[in-house]
């Protein structure tokens, strides 16, 4: 018996000595670029055996986990750091365990950065002063100790935290007092990767990544045949209604898994941009939350995962309006959670209903002893059965409190509430908090049909009740008369001229019946007995059909879920590490797996390059599709002018992508400045400019490019003006420095203008936006044709297709050209098409360039080809 209850516990979480092996690492080591470098290898594409596929990862990792410590050391300067105001060993027993309580942070806020906030897992420099650089650590007599954070409490000015340090600490009050501490990087997303990379749980999922063999047919000969008719059957028409055939075969091919137990699976959706992902994977996920199979969803980031849960949470919301009884009634949104870190994932009103934190906010409320459903329900079934008895008991509180027995007081006494009025009170206040709490139980808690029916019948004679109650006609003593005669009591045998008395009675009766069957049926959920935050927390997960979480965090599922999930899909699936995509993979019960992503867009950000010329970036999806694994390609683009699509459907997607009916029409094509440069599609060649690092160095920007990019938002501006019709604006570039240069010239004069916004971002944060117009600014400009990481194809791929009417690409044509890379065809396909036009070819423009060049003291050739076209002088 103890073996078996011990088995029933949840595991405790290990890092499987990753934190002390990070820690064991000196300065030397984290300097070291090399330092892995005869220890990383060659990711393979496909792998022998689990124990050779889950150790192709460790060094790769490490290594990243040294050079995103070693970028930390390098902006130490500026990095966030605090004094400490005591130290102390966390016990006696505990070694390299420490308590310290820091002041506050300062360096905490800048302008590529959220407010800092200490986490768990955070890397630490615990030092005797304030460093400008790494080697300031290496000092004669300095003192230093790498340290990781392993729990925090407290804010403001008494931030405590509890670190593990790499060695023993002499704690004395003095020095104490003179230490500093500095953050480096946070260590928990890749510690999270390495346990899971270690646990070894899922071997059947596993089994199937491993790619022995030459990929083959995938589907299971004992289901596909009765499944997929199954699916047709079920599901045919509802989606080919909502979906095009692309999308409708995709999404069929992922169903027909769910009740094979025989062979685990993978699908590849393959998604570019525009054609509708999102909303095929938002019904897939919404057509196995009504077949109730048990559904991890997992993203990249915090915004991908809460963009596919408000999806789903739409579509639930509109399907159960559409159904008779449910519209003005409740949301039944308890298959779904979605947890996570909140200010993360800002948890807005349309999704913090399926939020795990607010959701057991709601459930304390409704299980609560006070507050609670049962209590309202006994509230209600006792005011039906003796509100009579309860008016005599009030009239005698009220007589206590004025401290008279008014043994004369009759209830007709002006300062005296009547019988009527207290029964319509007392009734609307018990069927309000009635009501609330079946809400409740209805929004966060699935529910059977039958219970449904059962809640729809009680509101429903509750309301019937209330108006009967609220007739004008109704006379107080006569009413009280009425209602002191029992449940069961035959009307005929009442006198009085309340002309509904029998509706009364019966509506009465019924609430009462339909009270105690409604119990029942509730006492059948399996609701907590306890009602604290963890017995709340496993009885969310344990009713949960739809999980949703970012891809890092499915690892605490190891430790929060007892029941097992059989489903996982993915999203933005080419964005993850493979190694990050085993994390959820691992989780006990997954049988299949959907992947939904486009490796022709941007792959996953890794800091080493011995990592990254591992394959340590490359993502399952992406290694799948190179062996030829099948994919269910989504080849219909709803988002842009087939000009703007040409470009990338013919250099990426082999023109395997249609345009869809949307994007074809007149109207689509927009004019939102006049002549041909500032058309559907064009590139705009900005000579004259001069690349440079930023402040920091280490970052590009090109001030010329500034300036165009300004005057073509003043034009922009001007022309919206005249017409007040709503436009968005994105200008995207590939460096940060040009970014925040744009930024600081445009200021707040966008600000606010109702229809009228202005979004500056990074290539990299632009993936998954769009706009009506897109500008991307190069930057680039030299001689030779360096380009640097612009020559990656993905990010050219989710540059150039953001926009969905107009697409302006600014750049210096001989850099581009030269470079050798997907710039150099993006330019002659552009003069191909004759969408090629000079920046100077536009006065307003050339003017502009002119005007940044004399106030940068530049020396202005006359012959030079900025002014070259003398027609806009005066």
């Amino acid at each position: 018996m103890e073996s078996r209850s011990r088995s029933k516990r949840r595991p405790v979480f290990s890092d499987y000595g990753f934190t002390d092996k990070v820690l064991s690492w000196t300065l030397d080591d984290i300097l070291n670029p090399n330092r892995f470098k005869d220890h990383v290898e060659k990711i393979p594409k496909s792998f022998q055996s689990r124990n050779q596929y889950f150790r192709s990862y460790d060094f790769p990792l490490l290594e990243e986990t040294r050079a995103q410590l070693h970028s930390g050391m390098n902006i130490i300067s500026r990095t966030p750091f605090a004094k400490l105001v005591s130290l102390k060993k966390s016990k006696p027993y505990e070694k390299k365990l420490y308590e310290l309580k820091i002041d506050y942070w300062r360096n905490s806020t800048n302008r590529r950065k959220e407010a800092y906030k200490t986490l768990p897992g955070d890397v630490l420099v615990l030092a005797d002063a304030k460093p400008v650089t790494a080697s300031d650590l290496q000092g004669v007599g300095r003192m230093w100790t790498f340290v990781s954070v392993t729990k925090i409490s407290g804010s403001g000015s008494t931030i405590s935290l509890k670190i593990q340090a790499s060695k023993d600490i002499e704690v004395e009050d003095e020095k104490t007092k003179s230490l500093f501490i500095i953050f480096l990087t946070n260590i928990t997303p890749n510690k999270r990767i390495w346990s899971s990379l270690h646990m070894s749980q899922n071997s059947k999922i596993i089994d199937k990544v491993l790619c022995r063999k030459t990929i083959v047919e995938e589907n299971c000969e004992l289901c596909s045949q009765h499944n997929g008719g199954v699916c047709a059957q079920k599901f045919g028409s509802n989606l080919s209604s909502t979906l095009n055939d692309s999308q409708v075969k995709a999404v069929f091919a992922c169903l027909r898994r769910i009740n094979c137990n025989h062979k685990a699976s993978i699908e590849l959706i393959w998604g570019p941009p525009g054609t509708g992902k999102t909303k095929t994977v938002s019904m897939l996920l919404f057509r196995l939350l009504r077949m109730k199979c048990r559904t991890l969803v997992c993203a990249p980031t915090n915004i991908a995962i809460t963009e596919v849960a408000s999806r789903v949470v739409k579509l639930v919301k509109e399907s159960s309006e559409a159904d008779t009884g449910r519209a003005t009634l409740f949301r039944p949104l308890g298959d779904m959670l979605l947890f996570g870190n909140k200010k993360r994932l800002n948890v807005g009103a349309e999704i913090e209903e399926i939020y795990l934190d607010y959701r057991i906010e709601r459930l304390v409320e409704c299980l609560g002893l006070v507050t609670g459903w049962r209590r309202c329900f006994t509230s209600m079934t006792e005011f039906l059965e003796g509100c009579v008895s309860q008016y005599q008991t009030f009239l005698e509180n009220e007589n206590k409190k004025k401290g008279k027995k008014c043994k004369k007081k009759t209830e007709g006494s002006k300062k005296c509430k009547s019988f009527l009025r207290f029964v319509r009170d007392r009734f609307s206040d018990i069927a309000s908090s009635v009501k609330n709490c079946i809400r409740t139980f209805c929004t966060h808690i699935p529910i059977s049909e039958k219970i449904f029916q059962n809640i729809l019948g009680l509101t429903s004679l509750l309301d019937s009740f209330e108006t009967l109650l609220f007739q004008g006609n109704l006379v107080s003593e006569e009413l009280k008369e009425l209602f002191s005669h029992s449940l069961v009591v035959e009307v005929e045998d009442l006198s009085g001229s309340i002309v509904d008395a029998k509706s009364l009675l019966h509506t009465r009766s019924k609430c009462h019946f339909a009270l105690k069957t409604l119990w029942v049926s509730l006492n059948e959920l399996g609701l907590p007995k306890a009602v604290n935050k963890k017995s709340l927390k496993d009885f969310c997960f344990k009713k949960a059909s739809l999980i949703f979480c970012t891809a890092s965090s499915s690892h605490l599922l190891h430790y929060m879920v007892k029941e097992p999930l059989s489903f996982l899909v993915i999203d933005e699936a080419a964005q993850l590490k493979e190694s990050e995509s085993i994390m959820p993979m691992q989780l006990p019960g997954i049988k299949h797996a959907v992947l939904i992503g486009d490796e022709q867009q941007l792959p996953a950000t890794v800091e080493s390059n011995v990592s990254d010329e591992a394959g340590f970036g490359i993502s399952l999806f992406e290694r799948l599709s190179s062996l030829g694994h099948p994919k269910h390609l989504l080849n219909t683009q709803y988002r842009m002018h087939p000009s703007i699509s040409s470009f990338a459907n013919s250099y990426f997607y082999q023109n395997q992508i249609l345009n869809g009916p949307n994007v074809k029409r007149k109207v689509y094509k927009k004019q939102y400045l006049p002549g041909k440069m500032f058309g559907s599609y064009s590139f705009i060649n900005v000579v004259g400019g001069r690349e440079e690092f930023d402040d920091i160095g280490h970052s590009r920007r090109n001030m010329v490019e500034v300036s165009v990019v300004l005057e073509i938002l003043q034009k922009l501006y001007k022309a919206w003006a005249r017409s007040k019709l709503k436009l968005s604006i994105g200008i995207v570039s590939p460096y940060n420095a040009q970014v925040f240069a744009i930024q600081e010239k445009l200021g707040r004069n966008y600000e606010n203008r109702d229809g009228f916004c202005v979004k500056v971002k990074s290539i990299d944060g632009f993936q998954g936006g769009e706009e009506d117009i897109i500008i991307i600014s190069t930057v680039r400009s030299n001689s030779g044709g360096s380009i640097g990481f612009m020559s990656k194809p993905q990010r050219t791929n989710v540059a150039v297709t953001r926009a969905r009417h107009c697409l302006w690409i600014l750049g210096n044509e001989t850099t581009l050209t030269r470079s050798e890379s997907v710039w150099e065809s993006l330019v002659l396909d552009a003069k191909h098409r004759k969408c090629f036009f000079h920046a100077d070819e536009d006065k307003d423009l050339a003017k502009a360039i002119l005007e940044f060049k004399s106030e940068s003291d530049e020396l202005l050739n006359v012959g030079s080809i900025l002014t070259r076209n003398q027609r806009w002088k005066v």
